[in-house]
């Protein structure tokens, strides 16, 4: 349990970092260029480590598979998404709706697990689309918005929610954090390259001195977070380990109001959407 705890709070505290270097990073950058960087340096760092941790054996284990898909829908879909909502609509909004993906994972759970859907699920869920309207509601600090744009990081959050469900389930398979990592990683760095392609390629890939600076870092802690995700999940349940996680929009909160003051502002609105989204969420997954 100890682990448990120790891996989720790590994971919260390197993706709050993370989203404070990206924000900075897509001053003068983009979101497909951002999760590109993230989930290449994600890849090469987990698979460079990965012969000196794990039999090479194991890659022949066809229950990989599972991260494999795992990794299209998260990091790949969920992380650009995500960077989506950062850029349009900044990180005190964007991050607490994206971290809302336990809610979705719950619902997966009752749809195909045929979980109980009980009182407490309920209110917790009510306060998430409470907080996420909030949240849309509220004024940026500067330029335009459209409220529409919120679809980038609830959807992100959808796909995080499969994600997770179905790394707990590799992991009933696999149980090698460091293998199941790598190959969600590659297979999603390999998802956003031939997303960036499409997109328009080199034209679509913006890159100068000052983005990298900040790009680079926030590839490093989110490599630390994703390992510390699968670590935790490989020593405890997805009821303890998605509540600790998804509370780092309050860490995430705290460093705008310090690191961000020139780029966004925090609003009693914005505040007050990012606690309701938080509370609820922790209300939906410690459901027993």
């Amino acid at each position: 349990m100890n682990l448990t705890v120790y891996f989720s709070f790590q994971a919260g505290l390197c993706f709050s970092i993370a989203h404070i270097l990206i924000r900075r990073g897509l001053i003068e950058s983009n979101a497909m260029t951002g999760s590109l960087i993230s989930l290449t340096m994600s890849a090469v760092v987990l698979w460079c480590a990965l012969p000196f941790f794990v039999p090479l054996s194991e890659l022949a284990n066809p229950a990989l598979l599972i991260f494999v898909v795992a990794g299209i829908f998260a990091p790949g879909i969920g992380r650009t998404l995500s960077y989506v909502g950062i850029e349009k609509i900044g990180v005190a909004r964007s991050v607490p709706i994206a971290n809302s993906s336990p809610i979705f994972a719950s619902i997966f759970a009752v749809i195909f697990l045929a979980e109980t859907w009980v009182l407490q699920n309920v209110i917790g869920t009510s306060l998430v689309i409470g907080g996420v309207i909030v949240l849309s509601m509220a004024k940026p600090a500067e330029g335009q918005w459209r409220k529409l744009d919120v679809i980038y990081p609830l959807v992100g959050a959808v796909a995080f929610g499969v994600s997770t469900t179905l790394r707990k389930a590799g992991l009933g398979l696999v149980n090698i954090p460091l293998l199941a990592a790598a190959v969600t990683a590659g297979t999603a760095a390999l998802f956003s390259f031939a997303l960036l392609q499409y997109q328009g390629g080199r034209r679509a890939f913006k890159l100068n001195q000052r983005s990298a600076a900040w790009l680079f870092p926030a590839g490093v802690f989110n490599t630390a977070a994703m390992l510390s995700v699968f670590f935790a999940l490989s020593h405890g349940k997805v009821v303890i380990v998605e509540p600790l996680i998804s509370s780092n929009p309050v860490t995430t909160l705290l460093l705008t109001s310090i690191f961000l003051r020139d780029v966004e502002s925090l609003t009693r609105r914005v505040l007050i959407g990012a606690a309701l989204t938080v509370i609820g969420t922790i209300l939906v997954v410690t459901v027993r």
